[in-house]
């Protein structure tokens, strides 16, 4: 069974000819919980980085989270799933809440400028993730285990991302 899965945000820098895409844990992985936040059908694979992320940050704001064991995304549904590490005793509503919009909020920076893109081919059309090697995803940019904690340098030796 695999550890990890590609996530739907992937570098916007071409090396040999594509995008990698982030790791994020596979969605057959117990110990997680899944905040997935599903897009309109007014959104397709010509909706623009920053207006999939804006959606999903106002979506957050107002509490529109479906949580479950599963990613959302990797089941078929226009959606953009975040893993939450459960922890013990679990968290709240509140804390988990807290948890996703911490992660989603930490990837606006990098849509902005650029560095990152959100892989919409997967997003809407294959609506399962990549079948990449786990050797081949980036390394997942912040701290699972601890979401208000980055790591410093969260990109991996396989492709510099300017």
């Amino acid at each position: 069974m695999p550890y990890y899965q590609a996530s739907v945000f992937q570098s916007s820098q071409l090396e040999h000819g594509r995008r990698f895409h982030f790791k994020e844990p596979h969605t057959s992985q117990g110990g997680w919980i899944w905040g997935s936040v599903t897009l309109p059908d007014t959104m397709d694979i010509h909706s623009d980085d920053r207006e999939i992320i804006i959606h999903i940050c106002n979506t957050i704001a107002a509490g529109l989270v479906t949580w479950g064991d599963r990613s959302l995304h990797g089941l078929g549904f226009n959606s953009v799933s975040f893993p939450i590490r459960i922890e013990t005793p679990e968290q709240d509503l509140d804390e988990l809440m807290f948890q996703v919009e911490y992660i989603a909020l930490w990837w606006v920076p990098w849509i902005q400028s650029g560095t990152v893109t959100i892989d919409k081919h997967m997003l809407f059309v294959a609506k399962q993730p990549s079948s990449e090697r786990e050797d081949q995803l980036l390394d997942i940019p912040l701290n699972w285990d601890q979401p208000e904690e980055m790591i410093a340098d969260p990109w991996c030796a396989v492709t510099e991302l300017r």
